[in-house]
């Protein structure tokens, strides 16, 4: 076994759940190598002092900031609703017109085809034909793709989004898809909620690289004062230097929120 194929077992090494039974060949390799012991040393070390860190203990906003985002939820699913009504409306119409369109299509190219192939040879006819068929596959296919993308609108609403995060939350050892889809989901998701619960699934994963990279990418994105002062304690309690410059930047924005740009200068001086 080579150094980077042992490296890759280094976090299950570092598992009091992994056996000792398991992965001998990576344990005889670590073993025998000195540049893999010092990185398995490093990690080590990293993880004890995260695990060290302290709890941040509840911001004494928290309540207010609870129902205030419950009222915001609820206007927001009222508003989802309503959109939906219409959507559904406006997709009853669709799949009436598109069938009905493509009809229209298929019998003005059916005659435009019969004019053409009075005037030409059996091998025009045939190639007339052909192009028809194609049209009404393409008519068809076009139609499917628009309902479905419309069905995947309608069944997606924020607290099916809000579920999908609270599944993702519930991973121990979460791969890396499930990763990237709770970055994902705190960089783009529209609701505040879905990202503030997907903030809170990765608390739980900020000794990897990639989780760190996702908030710290996510920081001066963020429009929602409660979600800035979330990310901005996640980055705190992490001491990730990569989010000196944005916690710099909102610190001095003036645009800002005044608890924001005052959270940021906190954070900048723990870092």
């Amino acid at each position: 076994m080579n150094c980077q194929s042992a490296r890759e077992l280094f976090p299950a090494l570092l598992d009091a759940r992994t056996a000792a039974t398991e992965h001998l060949e990576a344990r005889a390799h670590l073993a025998g190598c000195p540049d893999c012991q010092r990185e398995f040393a490093a990690l080590r070390q990293t993880l004890s002092a995260l695990d060290a860190m302290a709890t941040p203990p509840p911001s004494p906003r928290l309540r207010q900031n609870f129902y205030a985002m419950l009222e915001e939820e609820k206007h927001s699913a009222a508003g989802v609703r309503a959109a939906a009504r219409r959507e559904h409306r406006a997709s009853v119409w669709r799949w009436i017109l598109a069938p009905a369109l493509g009809a229209a299509l298929l019998v003005g190219g059916f005659f435009t085809g019969t004019r053409f192939a009075g005037q030409t040879s059996a091998a025009g006819e045939a190639a007339t034909k052909d192009q028809i068929a194609r049209l009404q596959k393409q008519v068809d296919t076009m139609t499917q793709l628009v309902g479905y993308s419309i069905l995947q609108q309608q069944q997606n609403p924020t607290n099916e989004r809000l579920q999908d995060v609270f599944a993702a939350a519930k991973s121990a050892n979460p791969s890396p898809k499930v990763l990237d889809d709770l970055i994902t989901a705190l960089a783009y998701d529209p609701s505040a909620n879905v990202r503030l619960r997907a903030l809170e699934a990765l608390y739980t994963h900020a000794d990897i690289d990639v989780v760190r990279n996702g908030v710290v990418a996510a920081l001066p994105r963020e429009q929602n004062p409660l979600v800035q002062l979330e990310l901005i304690d996640f980055v705190a309690a992490a001491h990730d230097r990569n989010a000196a410059s944005a916690l710099e930047r909102m610190s001095q924005t003036e645009t800002v929120d005044q608890s924001v740009r005052e959270a940021a200068r906190r954070a900048l001086a723990q870092l």
